[in-house]
């Protein structure tokens, strides 16, 4: 019955509709989960602190700072799996540097580590904690570090207490390069909007609802199909005159 022209145009649009609830569900959780990386960036010395660790709940807030690179205490951070971390101090109007994660490259000759962007520019990014903390001197040759901490940087002057992963710069660097993705994202911290996380579950409320539908009109056309067929096993009338 099932390869019947009827039931195979009614699984398939079962199968649609789960596809398309599911993808509205995720959609409404993602709503339900907005990373405060959507909103305007903040000014970075209002979420850092010399010297402070970062506070939990400002993970992954988009912050903006501006500056001039210090290339002479570029770190590359060694990040496993072939993947090394371009990490430049930027030098603040106060003094503070703001360490910003540039680009994510697989080779310590990639033209995106020296491409250090001279004079003055903004740095945008997600505000990220530091790997340990204080953590431990790096035992690689110099300019290199197994972790980015606040001791792997070993900064010669007053550092904010975590890092930025850089997502837009202005002026835009020379080389085009990977950016760093945020080990820690705000949805760590961020909280559930209700609303979207209710139609989140309605969404898949009603995937399981034509789940049952499709079930329960199979079930009633082998009844109906039942019904119709004749029982073989049925013993014949006899006519009594």
């Amino acid at each position: 019955m099932l390869a019947t022209r009827k039931w195979i145009g009614l699984t398939l649009g079962m199968l649609a509709l789960i596809v398309a609830f599911g993808l509205l569900s995720h959609w409404q959780w993602q709503r339900a989960q907005r990373d405060r990386a959507e909103a305007a960036p903040v000014p970075a010395a209002e979420v850092f602190a010399t010297g402070v660790p970062l506070a939990t709940s400002a993970y992954g807030t988009t912050v903006s700072s501006t500056g001039v690179y210090d290339a002479e205490h570029q770190v590359v951070v060694v990040h496993g799996n072939g993947t090394y971390w371009v990490v430049t101090p930027l030098r603040t109007s106060s003094g503070e540097a703001l360490p910003v994660a540039r680009a994510s490259v697989t080779s310590l000759d990639d033209p995106a580590v020296g491409d250090v962007t001279a004079g003055t520019v903004t740095v945008t990014g997600a505000a990220q904690p530091y790997e340990g903390d204080p953590g431990t001197a790096s035992s690689l040759p110099a300019g290199q570090a197994e972790r980015l901490t606040a001791s792997g940087l070993a900064l010669p002057y007053p550092a904010a207490g975590g890092w930025v992963a850089m997502a837009s710069q202005t002026p835009a660097p020379a080389v085009a390069s990977t950016p760093v993705q945020p080990p820690v994202s705000a949805d760590a911290t961020a909280s559930i909007r209700l609303q979207n996380a209710s139609y989140a579950v309605q969404w898949l409320l009603f995937a399981g609802f034509v789940v049952f539908f499709w079930v329960r009109m199979l079930r009633d056309d082998l009844r109906g199909t039942d019904q119709r067929q004749p029982r073989q096993d049925a013993a014949p009338v006899r006519e009594v005159y």
